[in-house]
């Protein structure tokens, strides 16, 4: 089996990409963010993916395209290996590296598609492998210099531009969402549709259970069954991941207005929560992103 290349857990991007290869380290679950793009390779295993409003059932042979800025987390099985390979990049690298219409056709699948899975034939997958295998060969002795576009191009380099023109070519082709394969995971998908439709509301595990029709103590359970967290854990992470987003994009918005916007009650209690989610409080994370507008988020994947 190919040995596990890695950095960092990606607490934040020091570069312009960055790649783990068969990853079989053990996660904290917990839903995160980050400006940058994803490309998100399941490869063994047993896991539930929570991105956005999508639940999804992986399959060894998934691909996942992750667009900025939407919360995940993974849910593997302990009782299986959870081997994945994942790359992280900064979209404007890509036009660093290339002009402007091949970089711009080379993203088009993750700005237009946007979190979007495939499940890769056998001759796709073999050939996934090949590519992340050799990415993961050079990445190593891959040296990036910050400034203008470079002179010429790196071998790991050029082997990320081969991934993205491929899988470019794989979003060519009809791409269909693969249907939830059991009840409990089309019940989980509706609370998820149904939180994602509400969440700036006032809402309590009452209104849940009685919009799904089921009693509260069965919808708790298989919820944190299915995505290993809580039906208010992953509520509250998504106000404030709704929170981080209106920072990034109107910094002029007051904490308050934010915090009504993305649907607390209390000021008190979205500053504490917050601060939990992104180490410090509201108003300085505010400032920051006033300061430093592509300054990167933190991550866990």
């Amino acid at each position: 089996m190919p040995t596990s290349t890695t950095t960092k857990t990606f607490a934040s991007m020091q570069q312009p990409i960055e790649m783990s290869y068969r990853n079989e380290a053990p996660i904290a679950n917990a839903f995160h963010s980050h400006p940058y793009y994803e490309i998100y390779y399941f490869q063994e295993g047993e896991c539930t993916y929570l991105i956005g409003d999508k639940l999804m059932a992986l399959r060894p042979g998934d691909l996942i395209l992750m667009h900025g800025m939407t919360l995940h987390s993974p849910n593997p099985s302990p009782n299986a290996p959870y081997i994945r390979s994942i790359v992280h990049f900064d979209p404007a690298y890509v036009h660093q590296l290339l002009q402007a219409e091949p970089a711009a056709a080379l993203l088009q699948p993750f700005e237009e598609l946007r979190n979007i899975r495939i499940a890769l034939p056998e001759a796709e997958r073999l050939e996934m492998e090949r590519m992340l295998s050799e990415m993961a060969a050079g990445y190593r002795s891959w040296q990036w210099s910050s400034g203008s576009r470079p002179s010429r191009l790196g071998r790991f380099e050029v082997r990320f531009l081969e991934l993205l023109q491929r899988i470019g070519e794989w979003c060519a082709e009809p791409v269909s969402e693969r249907a939830h394969g059991s009840s409990h995971e089309r019940l989980v998908q509706d609370v998820v549709s149904y939180l994602e439709a509400h969440y700036r509301r006032d809402i309590s595990l009452d209104d849940i259970a009685a919009a799904m029709h089921v009693a509260k103590p069965y919808l708790s359970n298989l919820f944190k069954r299915i995505t290993g967290t809580t039906i208010f854990k992953y509520l509250y992470q998504r106000r404030i991941n709704q929170a981080k987003i209106l920072f990034r994009f109107e910094p002029q918005r007051s904490v308050t207005s934010v915090c009504r916007e993305v649907g607390f009650v209390h000021l008190a209690h979205f500053s504490r929560l917050f601060k939990e989610t992104a180490g410090m409080s509201p108003e300085a994370y505010r400032k920051r992103i006033a300061e430093i507008p592509n300054s990167k988020e933190e991550s866990h994947a």
